[in-house]
């Protein structure tokens, strides 16, 4: 007798718990490395650290969009730091740790025990899982809900008579609306998935659990929705901002981005470089793959499929930008099938032999895949392990400026305040009266120093003058937005800094020298034509400023003394 044969469960086992063991203890020493927050991760942080759990219901400033299961965990696990870095990144590690695991027991469960490991290996090699792992924002958590319902989803569906699996279900599904966004479009496929099967709709757990927990899921999203999500997503800096990523089939580019999308689902994952080969390898991989399981149990593949597919028709609609980050929390199940697409191979080339010669053979397959899987994203993930705090090393700098805040002046860059006031906060973090200011001034979208917000006149002479807050001894000055609106993806809107803005803010650096002042500043792309820091440093030297002191932290991160 003859038969494909999955793998033996010790040698997936051992594959599978080396990548579990060694990928979070990678995470573990790269949160260790990581330093300063850097502005995406600051912004999330001050909304977390300068309200209360009431208030975190509320539309969040510095243009953040988070759900608010996460953002109270994230409030529970740092409130009593002082300096609070760490302590954010502790849920996004905990959930990128546990994803290696999650896919293990999806994979066991859906295809075999071989495609798990092999999608244990994956979760935990790759560069952009690595990264999330490591950030205060919730792609990781994102992910890990996502391969979390599918696995309670498949529990469910293998065994309906039993309840227990329901009531799993169905507290997952509630709990997922709270601590993922994107939880919704997972929940979608889980229904339909589950629907298509006679067997699970007749099972008295579907239609006493899982339905109500369903509606009640749906209840719990549209009243977040209404009290903090549509803000954001009416907010027109974000949709500005995401607007390049969304699949408009009908743009003038809408097959590159139907392109982009399916490399930031199947290829950027697995390998953060675009490549439009690796793109088309990735997607035959996990169409394949998807085949395999449908062949094998249809309601199996509509799991895997079916948040991206509910995901893309949300994009198609201008709800739901499709980049890497936001798409990373459908990548478990196009990690699977692509997995299964894998196995699916094996299969094809040991269909013939023996059962005793194939499960040896099944074994060593895994084995040697596996292996080439890991020492290939290794050659990928190694630009982010070699460095892990490149990214805008903000804290040490910052603060060592503003130990001279009580004789010197600080003017702080737009696009730096998140990180400035991470660095450089005084007293508690709840009702702090120069936080507040800062965030009317600065955190608000239309707010005159939002960092990316659009100007469609000349600054005018004056503009910068009330943008000044005095706490104590420290004087501080609210950079003025420099104009120019970025988008996740292409050219910015807007070919430079407002005309005015260099002078208008060398003016205000000359007004407030004493003799001299602090200019601090990060983000601002050093090296290319987007550095707006360059010109308003040379209308300051043009206005009779000389730089007498210059410090640096990484490339994207300098603070300059300033003396008339």
């Amino acid at each position: 007798m003859t038969r494909p044969a999955d793998t033996p469960l010790r040698a997936a086992t051992i594959v599978a718990w080396i990548a579990i063991v060694v990928g979070a203890g990678v995470r573990a020493w790269a949160m260790t490395q990581r330093g300063s927050l850097w502005l995406d991760e600051a912004s999330l942080a001050l909304n977390v650290m300068t309200r209360s759990y009431g208030a975190l219901l509320q539309p969040l400033d510095w243009g953040q969009a988070a759900p608010v299961g996460f953002l109270w965990l994230e409030r529970a696990i740092a409130s009593h730091a002082d300096a609070p870095d760490a302590w954010l990144r502790l849920v996004p590690w905990c959930a990128g740790a546990a994803l290696p695991w999650l896919l293990w027991r999806l994979g066991q469960r859906m295809v075999g025990t071989g495609a798990g490991a092999l999608a244990a290996i994956g979760a935990a090699g790759s560069l952009l899982a690595l990264r999330y792992s490591t950030e205060a924002k919730p792609y990781a958590s994102d992910a890990a809900v996502a391969a979390a319902l599918l696995l309670l989803a498949r529990d469910a569906s293998d065994d309906p008579a039993q309840s227990r699996r329901w009531w799993a279900l169905g507290a997952g599904m509630v709990l997922a609306v709270l601590f993922s966004l994107p939880a919704v479009f997972v929940i979608a496929a889980v229904a339909v998935a589950l629907a298509t099967s006679r067997e699970v709709r007749a099972a008295p757990g579907a239609r006493r659990v899982a339905l109500p927990a369903l509606a009640l899921s749906a209840a719990t999203f549209g009243a977040l929705w209404l009290l903090s999500y549509r803000a954001s997503a009416a907010s027109e800096p974000l949709r500005a901002y995401w607007a390049p990523v969304m699949l408009d089939v009908s743009a003038s580019d809408g097959m590159v981005r139907v392109i982009r999308v399916l490399m930031e689902l199947t290829w950027i994952p697995l390998r953060w470089t675009g490549s439009l080969a690796g793109t088309a390898v990735g997607c035959t991989l996990w169409v394949i793959g998807l085949i395999g399981v449908a062949r094998r149990r249809r309601r199996d593949a509509l799991l895997l499929a079916g948040p991206v597919v509910f995901a893309m028709l949300a994009s198609v609609i201008g709800a739901y930008p499709l980049s890497d980050r936001l798409a990373f929390f459908a990548v478990p199940g196009v990690w699977m099938a692509q997995a299964a697409a894998l196995i699916g191979v094996r299969n094809a080339l040991l269909s013939s032999r023996s059962i005793v010669a194939n499960a040896r053979a099944a074994a060593a397959y895994v084995v040697v895949v596996g292996a080439a899987l890991a020492a290939w994203q290794f050659t990928d993930s190694d630009r982010f392990l070699r460095d892990p705090g490149a990214l805008e090393a903000t804290r040490a700098l910052f603060a060592k400026v503003d130990e001279d805040a009580a004789t010197v002046p600080i003017y702080v860059f737009a696009r730096s305040a998140p990180a400035w006031l991470m660095a450089t906060h005084d007293g508690a973090w709840l009702h702090n009266a120069r936080m507040e200011r800062w965030v009317a001034l600065a955190g608000r979208a239309g707010a005159p120093g939002s960092e990316n917000a659009a100007r469609a006149l000349p600054v005018a002479l004056g503009a910068g003058d009330s943008l000044v807050i005095t706490s104590g001894a420290r004087t501080e000055l609210v950079g003025l937005a420099p104009g120019v609106q970025y988008r996740i993806s292409g050219a910015p809107l807007g070919n430079g800094p407002t005309r005015g803005w260099a002078d208008e803010e060398a003016r205000r650096l000359v007004a407030a020298a004493r003799p001299d002042v602090w200019l601090v500043a990060s983000h601002f792309f050093a090296g290319s034509p987007a550095n707006e820091l360059r010109p308003l440093v040379e209308a300051a030297a043009a206005a009779g400023l000389r730089v007498v002191e210059e410090r640096h932290a990484g490339t994207d991160v300098v603070a300059l003394r300033l003396a008339r």
